[in-house]
């Protein structure tokens, strides 16, 4: 556990403390500092001397990671393969001469980056680096700061006004440690590998943020006088920024008025944005890890940049906020994993529009959203709400599924926007209000989506027609099952046969004779002739007259009414065919990668006048269903009953999804939802972790024989990147008290020799 204290330390103790001896003052030599006293390689002691304690000696050996390297006037070395040293200082005066020759390989520094003059001998630290002579080259080479948390460049004794700079800079820090940047750093391009590496605000003399910076050559080899330079953080890596924005300038540019080339967040990997006023300036983004705004205090904007010719970072994939500062939304977010609050405030509307688009599920977490605008454009998968969804203007149905998970949804609030649907659809909303609703109802703006829990398929209601405004309540209340034998009419004398148990339920109407149509989906139901169906209230005939169905894919049922008789009012699907239900029942499906093997099984509720099932499955995408075996039906049924089906996969395929293909003694045919392959072909290496959430009770680690558990090291880290446990595996599990953090996002990271193993998890 001291390196939790260590790390500590070196965060929130005031950066000056560390260099006050140093600064612009003599450097003290330790016994084994080695110095130039020719230029030449690297790995030939005869450029270097080493000081014994007393005086320099001559070398007999190159230095190594335990030693301190001083570069001096006029000399310059060269790397002929990887190097390794303590804390490497590079002459900075006047007329210093090119110091490093890289090659195309890497010098690893276990210490800092420092630049120092001499007088008489005596060698002193220096806060500025030459900013015309091309020092350290070429773009080929790396300097790459190893090890474990320190700072590794500091104002007092460098500086980012090195216009030539003409190489690379790589963070390599190990698991669970910190690098500081207290100094503004320019190179030709910035990997964060692994480990956090902190971002600070220097607050010693006037306040500036540590930027990172990039060569401003203007020669085609850089782009000439445009973006240029990359900063990369790599998977499961994070980059912590305490720049607060204008005018103590930018977390990344290339100069002045230029901005970088690419700023590339990688999946997995972690952006913690402490600043009020972040700005950054790079001509692309790649927003693909986590983004986590968490200052403390104030009020926190989200990125700006200010170049003409700079992006404004808008596409996010998982996307968080923390902390007590007050978060302001951007004008526009388009978001592909997650969004949600970990502590603090709940984030205030811009005016916001929000878009979610990604391809996998998706969650909101923690936060009862209340924006202007939101678009809900999923091509797969699911968007999951904790809360209600409140939308002040706009909102935008285009497709996908959003999982309400039991909470309400509010359209319009201010009066002012409209609803528009093309298409998806909503699993699970208890209830919807429509605010001020338009004065003409449109397949565009009144198509209300209901997925059908039970019978599959989704349950659209559709509304045409004039309406007196107001406001709009429908609940879709979902039984299970139908009523066999409803006993009575509809309006036109002809007897119900058939009538769903799920209903809508219509209320909060103004009042109005205009004539309505609605119009209600019998998608996945059974129907021999669409006009079979009609629409009906629950248990009694609905008012309006029956109209003819319409569409034999989706099949809808429809009714003409007067505006008034929708309020206070059920309308569900009926029948006066009993060949109208759905044969079978879905319950439940699902396939289980097990042992190798995927094993498929399906429950359903009922069976009747059922033939057969067929198994399709499709690899990597929705689109192409194939079959893949096809089993007889056991029978008429009224009892749950399940089959299953087991066989072997030869390639390990990504994504396998699969759908059951019903078929009827008719030979006619419905589909269970598309379910996709749980788990992984590399399950089996894979550790567990439970339960997730965490509440207050003990959290279980699962290892596999796939690890050496004697040597197995166990870090649980914050995002923002504070360690909360660092020890070995034993440990953690005797010890390990999960009720000391406090709600939020954690990752446990499992190390045990090169192998490396993450898993996020959220304590409530």
């Amino acid at each position: 556990m001291n390196s939790i204290r260590i790390y500590r330390i070196i965060l929130f103790i005031p950066f000056y403390l560390f260099f006050t001896d140093l600064s612009f003052s003599q450097i003290p030599l330790t016994v084994g500092d080695y110095r130039t006293i020719a230029s030449g390689d690297f790995d030939n002691p005869l450029v270097w001397e080493i000081w014994d304690g007393t005086a320099w000696i001559a070398a007999t050996a190159k230095p190594n990671i335990s030693n301190n390297v001083f570069i001096q006037q006029n000399h310059e070395v060269r790397l002929t393969n990887t190097e390794r040293v303590n804390d490497l200082y590079l002459f900075s005066a006047a007329s210093p001469g090119r110091k490093l020759n890289l090659q195309t390989f890497e010098l690893e520094v276990n210490g800092s980056l420092r630049a120092f003059e001499t007088n008489a001998g005596t060698f002193f630290i220096n806060n500025l680096s030459n900013a015309s002579t091309d020092w350290i080259y070429p773009v080929t080479g790396s300097i790459v700061f190893v090890g474990n948390s320190r700072i590794v460049v500091d104002r007092s004794s460098w500086s980012g006004n090195t216009f030539n700079s003409k190489y690379q800079v790589k963070f390599r820090a190990n698991a669970g440690q910190t690098l500081i940047v207290n100094a503004a750093f320019k190179a030709n391009a910035f990997h964060i590998e692994s480990g956090t590496v902190l971002q600070t605000l220097n607050t010693v003399g006037e306040p500036a943020c540590s930027t990172f910076s990039f060569n401003t050559q203007d020669i085609p080899a850089f782009n000439g006088t445009n973006p240029y330079g990359e900063l990369i953080i790599k998977s499961g890596a994070t980059l912590v920024s305490e720049c607060p924005g204008p005018p103590t300038a930018q977390i990344i540019r290339r100069s002045g008025t230029i901005p970088a080339g690419l700023f590339h967040l990688k999946p997995n990997a972690n952006f913690i944005l402490l600043g009020n006023n972040p700005q950054m300036e790079a001509a692309e983004f790649r927003m693909e890890g986590n983004v986590t705004y968490a200052s403390d205090n104030g009020t926190q904007n989200m990125i700006s940049s200010s170049f003409a010719p700079s992006d404004l970072p808008r596409s996010y994939h998982n996307l968080y906020f923390e902390n007590a500062a007050s978060k302001v939304l951007l004008d526009s977010i388009f978001v592909t994993g997650d969004i949600g609050r970990i502590s603090g405030p709940e984030p205030t509307d811009g005016p916001t529009f929000i878009r979610f688009e990604g391809t996998g599920n998706q969650q909101v977490t923690n936060w009862e959203m209340n924006l202007s605008q939101i678009e809900i454009n999923k091509p797969s998968n699911s968007l999951s709400l904790d809360n209600d969804l409140l939308v002040k203007d706009n909102f935008l149905m285009k497709n996908g599924q959003v999982n309400f998970n039991g909470f309400d949804l509010y359209l319009n609030t201010s009066g002012t926007g409209e609803y528009l649907y093309e298409g998806g659809e909503w699993l699970n909303l208890h209830n919807l209000s429509y605010n001020n609703i338009p004065s003409t109802f449109t397949p565009s703006n009144a198509t209300f989506p209901f997925e059908d829990a039970y019978q599959g398929g989704v349950r659209r209601m559709r509304l045409i027609g004039n309406t007196p405004g107001g406001n709009l309540n429908i609940r879709f209340i979902e039984i299970p099952g139908a009523n066999w034998d409803p006993m009575y009419d509809d309006n036109d004398g002809t007897p119900i046969m058939y009538q769903l148990n799920s209903y809508f339920e219509l209320s909060g109407l103004s009042s109005s004779s205009d004539p309505i149509s609605m119009e209600l989906a019998a998608e996945n139901l059974i129907v021999d002739n669409v006009d079979d169906i009609r629409i009906v209230s629950n248990g009694l005939a609905a008012p309006g007259l029956h109209l003819p169905g319409v569409d034999t894919d989706t099949l809808w049922a429809r009714r003409d009414l007067v505006f008034s008789d929708l309020n206070n009012t059920t309308f569900t699907i009926g029948s006066y065919r009993v060949l109208s239900i759905l044969p079978v029942e879905w319950l439940e499906t699902k396939a289980i990668l097990e042992n190798g093997k995927i094993n498929i099984h399906w429950t359903l509720g009922k069976e009747v006048d059922n033939n057969a099932f067929q198994i399709e499955g499709s690899i990597n995408g929705v689109d192409h269903f194939e079959m893949i075996h096809e089993l007889a039906s056991q029978g008429d049924t009224e009892s749950p009953r399940t089959y299953s089906y087991e066989y072997a996969e030869q390639r390990p395929w990504n994504n396998i999804y699969y759908r059951i293909k019903q078929i009827d003694r008719d030979e006619k045919g419905t589909y269970s939802k598309v379910f996709r392959l749980e788990g992984s072909w590399n399950e089996l290496e894979i550790p567990k972790l439970y339960p997730n959430p965490l509440g207050s009770e003990q959290l279980h680690l699962i290892m596999t024989s796939s690890y050496n558990q004697k040597d197995t090291f166990i870090q649980v880290i914050g995002t923002d990147g504070l360690i909360r446990f660092s020890d070995a595996l034993q440990v953690f599990k005797d010890s390990f008290d999960s009720s000391n953090l406090s709600p939020g996002i954690y990752f446990l990271l499992i190390h045990e020799g090169e192998k490396q193993h993450r898993i996020k998890f959220i304590k409530k």
